[in-house]
């Protein structure tokens, strides 16, 4: 329920930082707020206007010197006034703040409570609301891309459009059912079915951009598997461009996953260097191969690397009979030196990406990252395109286009009424995507993932 009190969070990430951030929403924000500020100058304040001053308690016990700033109901992100304090980024005096402000009998926010206001108040869509969310935890230019184009209404436009379509089909249907003696030839049966048959398309166009648009979003779960001292955390440092992992000629270096996130052709990876597969009596070193062997059973992708310049060990032939086929690169390291192992010995086990490199030189990394790129992007999408990534509006997509669909089934069969129904419930689903049809449940589901300032 949108309980029309005073709200305030810190809105900067914890830590240290030069400037924090403390925002206030809500009828009391600007009375409330300027109990603590005293402005350094003119006291009258205007919105959308910093002033400079001091911050204290209400016992006026000085607290900080910072920056207020107030915008003015409903020119605001949430609908309502809002008042930020902008101070130094000590965790101390932040929360030092926040309950001076609590004190007064402000509420702190809930997660994601300034964008659910700004949604009830009519600033946003849900589909824009998300899109906030998603551009905060972006880790890559795609994905920050993806999350400014459904901000700026790209999805909700094309969700409305179908919603549209829909509504009109529907409209045709219930005008036949109510006046089934009039001629209506303003919108016939067959344009109607054809217009139905039109959005079953668009749905399906828009529900094929999931994979990839889930992808630049959340990520590839990458592991770098094989037995030791093939080149493993050689090749996580060349991906990642730094020393992340230590590199030497001792087999067991490696001792445990190291987890690195690195984006390659704008498909942002969580790449993990693992303990080398092999028998240890060492307890330390079993455990970073059992972590090892659990990653790569839940990776989207795997790098297994072979030393090209020996024979394929017990532990090479176990990871090679044990590994998927399809998620797989196996990556044939030490190409300068002379190779013992080729191609088409790996690509005869069933294998259908197959790369050689030398990580010693650096030779063949471009091409292993065009591996990686085919292997999640298709390429069928224009740069301008609008991606799904969220699944909540794929489940969607994919609920509405199967009750289009199941309409169309039944044209012929079906009496108007029951396919109204349908037609109704599809219409319906997609209003969930943009917010023009919600429950508390859902709303409380989408924000409680949000963090504290939003």
């Amino acid at each position: 329920m949108y309980i029309l009190d005073t709200i305030a969070a810190i809105a900067t990430p914890p830590g240290m930082g030069g400037v924090g951030i403390i925002r206030i929403s809500g009828e009391q924000a600007l009375a409330l707020g300027a109990k603590l500020f005293t402005p350094k100058g003119k006291a009258a304040f205007s919105p959308g206007r910093m002033y400079y001053g001091d911050f204290t308690d209400q016992k006026g016990k000085h607290i900080d010197t910072g920056l207020f700033v107030w915008f003015k109901s409903p020119r605001s992100f949430t609908g309502e006034d809002i008042v930020e304090f902008h101070c130094h980024g000590g965790i101390v005096v932040l929360q030092t703040m926040l309950r001076a402000l609590l004190d007064q009998g402000i509420r702190h926010a809930e997660p994601g409570e300034f964008s659910k206001r700004a949604f009830l108040n009519g600033r946003i869509d849900l589909a824009q609301a998300e899109s906030i969310s998603d551009l905060i935890s972006a880790s890559s230019d795609k994905a920050a891309e993806i999350a400014r184009s459904h901000f700026r209404g790209r999805l909700s436009a094309a969700i409305e459009e179908i919603r549209e379509q829909v509504i009109s089909v529907l409209a045709w249907i219930e005008a036949e059912i109510d006046y089934p003696e009039a001629e209506l030839d303003s919108f016939g049966r067959d344009k109607a079915a054809a217009t139905l048959a039109q959005q079953i398309t668009v749905l399906e166009g828009l529900q094929s951009t999931y994979q990839e648009g889930k992808i630049y979003r959340d990520g590839v779960v990458t592991v770098i598997l094989g037995s030791p001292n093939v080149g493993k955390s050689s090749l996580l440092n060349i991906l990642t461009g730094e020393e992340r992992a230590i590199v030497t000629d001792i087999p067991g270096t490696t001792r445990d996953v190291l987890e690195v996130p690195v984006t390659i052709r704008g498909i942002p990876l969580r790449l993990a260097d693992t303990a080398g597969i092999r028998e240890s009596g060492d307890l330390i070193e079993k455990i970073g191969i059992e972590r090892a062997r659990k990653l790569a059973a839940q990776a989207d992708l795997i790098l297994l690397i072979l030393d090209t310049s020996r024979p394929l060990s017990e532990e090479d032939q176990l990871l090679l009979e044990n590994v998927s086929r399809d998620n797989v690169i196996v990556v044939l390291n030490k190409t300068d030196l002379p190779a013992v192992i080729d191609v088409e010995e790996i690509s005869a086990k069933g294998f259908l990406h197959v790369r050689q490199i030398s990580a010693l030189q650096e030779q063949g990394i471009e091409a292993l990252k065009d591996d990686i790129e085919n292997m999640f992007i298709s390429g069928k999408f224009s740069p301008d395109a609008t991606f799904i990534s969220n699944q909540r509006h794929y489940q969607a997509l994919v609920t509405a286009a199967g009750l289009l669909h199941q309409v169309a089934a039944n044209w012929d069969a079906l009496p108007l009424d029951l396919l109204a129904l349908d037609l109704r419930q599809a219409w319906q689903t997609l209003g969930e995507i943009t917010g023009s049809v919600w429950t508390e449940n859902l709303l409380d589901s989408i924000f409680q993932r949000f963090c504290l300032g939003k």
